[in-house]
């Protein structure tokens, strides 16, 4: 009988200790999942290929007028790292699309994320390698 006792308080505690958990995960977690990462092209074609077809996705060329003139992406959207208006541009942007961004070699990509990051944007990926890794796949996007 005193087992029996033993067994329901301890059953309570520990489903006091389960509601404890549960209630501090669900305040201490973000509301929404936010993406912001450097990667590689195989997540970055994927997650920007289900975007697209989600309806959504934004990819943005960061490199010169000049580097893009000769040879971009598709429906990309060219906004030079380099630019007098490059903040205010990335900082006019919607901050609840998906955007992925490119350079040459993925480090004014890279520099774009941490900006956009501080800016509060919350889903971003950067393709890691650039255009000097990934021309070909990038020049392979289909439009839409």
């Amino acid at each position: 009988m005193n087992s029996d006792l033993y067994s329901r308080n301890r059953m309570k505690s520990l489903q006091l200790v389960f509601i404890f958990l549960f209630v501090l995960s669900a305040s201490i977690l973000p509301a929404e999942e936010s993406h912001m990462a450097a990667v590689g092209a195989d997540v970055f074609f994927t997650v920007l290929e289900e975007s697209r077809d989600e309806g959504s996705g934004v990819l943005i060329d960061v490199r010169t007028p000049g580097e893009y003139s000769n040879g971009h992406a598709p429906e990309s959207v060219n906004i030079d790292f380099y630019g007098e208006d490059f903040r205010d541009r990335i900082n006019n942007l919607n901050r609840n699309e998906v955007y992925f961004l490119y350079c040459r070699s993925g480090n004014r990509s890279g520099r774009t994320l941490k900006l956009m990051k501080e800016l509060g944007f919350q889903n971003v990926y950067s393709l890691s390698g650039g255009w000097m890794r990934n021309s070909s796949r990038l020049l392979g996007l289909k439009e839409g």
